[in-house]
């Protein structure tokens, strides 16, 4: 098989010639690699079988401090808004507040103190369809389908972008003192959303990807209801909206953590990969044993366990454990939970590939 037949027969729980993998390697980690290896290109080197498109920044940018600068004025600390430099969106105005450590840092909100509806209606939304780039999304597709690998895209958050803009307390303090205005702000993020998506969809894409993290590392973010109150209705009219386009197209969600509670609900709306089912938060086997014939899993590996604290042989173990439970009916693409941060040593890394490459055939 090649790249692309393989994750699709993952994805249709049907058993390839091997597991499918993937990573995200943070930069220091990918510094590491390359001087291990000599290497510029982990996906090639490490026989990754999914291949990413997406839609490029406006050329030339707007100018970001015109737009949202002044939601930053009563700020007497350092924060950065900036294409080049920033580590959130900050199309969505988000500013980042750099913190040293790696690639980590922190948002800082444009509508932190907003206090009415007329706040949300004001805010300057970005439009992906008219700013962003994108024509050049048919012929990549079609150039990476024809090299023979699996086609996805992200379309970024719902939730999350909505608590990055108005800051966590903020938004859940709306759910209940405010649900206007947080009905507004969500709305307004499923809308561009749904934009980005029908159009990945009409390019052609395999898979298209939606990262919303509801769960912490032993309970959900907010609880299921509230889940299904504000968040449920808006990521089920996404997917409606791409299978409307194409309904062969595969829906993968992201959330870190524990999640168990709206595993079901997530298949009901159409979810048909989860990334990730950290093995810190959720049993793996559990969740194959009970969803793994309707639901492909990702993201099994985890960062915190074996991986961080183990020895090679340790690691090793674990993917051969995977591999004899997992592998069974298709349904797994073999991945790390998160992107690989430094403090993971590079021994466990490649241990990690080198069980992959011994024990994911079938």
């Amino acid at each position: 098989m090649n790249h692309r037949e393989r994750v699709l027969a993952a994805l249709e729980h049907r058993e390839p010639d091997r597991v499918p993998r993937t990573a995200s390697l943070t930069p220091g980690v990918l510094d590491e690699f390359c001087r291990r290896t000599g290497q510029d290109d982990p996906a090639a080197y490490w026989e990754w079988d999914l291949a990413s498109v997406g839609f490029r920044p406006p050329a030339p940018a707007p100018d970001l401090l015109a737009r949202y600068g002044h939601y930053f004025r009563d700020l007497d600390i350092e924060w950065v808004l900036d294409w080049e430099k920033s580590h959130y969106p900050v199309e969505w105005g988000v500013a980042t507040r750099p913190a040293h450590f790696w690639h980590l840092s922190a948002p800082i909100a444009p509508l932190r103190n907003a206090t009415s509806l007329a706040d949300i209606e004001a805010f300057p939304f970005p439009d992906y369809i008219t700013e962003w780039r994108h024509d050049h999304l048919e012929a990549e597709i079609t150039r990476l389908k024809e090299a023979g690998y699996a086609v996805t895209a992200s379309i970024g958050w719902i939730f999350q972008t909505a608590w990055t803009i108005r800051s966590q307390p903020g938004l859940f303090a709306d759910f209940y003192d405010n649900p206007e205005m947080a009905d507004a702000l969500l709305t307004r993020i499923t809308d561009i959303r749904i934009a980005q998506a029908v159009r990945l969809a009409e390019a052609g894409v395999d898979m298209i990807s939606l990262n919303d993290d509801i769960g912490s590392q032993k309970s959900m973010i907010i609880s299921p209801a509230m889940w299904r109150r504000w968040l449920k209705p808006r990521l089920a009219a996404v997917i409606a909206a791409i299978h409307r386009v194409n309904p062969r197209i595969h829906f993968r969600y992201h959330s870190d953590g524990w999640l168990m509670p709206v595993i079901p609900e997530l298949i009901e709306i159409g979810v048909s990969s989860l990334i990730t089912v950290q093995p810190e938060s959720m049993d793996v086997f559990e969740v194959k044993r009970l969803y793994g014939d309707r639901l492909c899993m990702e993201g099994t590996i985890g960062l915190q366990s074996e991986l961080m604290h183990g020895t090679p042989d340790d690691v090793r173990r674990m993917i051969k454990a995977q591999c004899d439970g997992l592998k069974p009916g298709g349904g797994w693409i073999a991945s790390p939970g998160n992107g690989v941060t430094p403090d993971i040593p590079w021994e466990n890394l490649a241990a990690m590939f080198e069980a992959l490459e011994e024990y994911g055939g079938y």
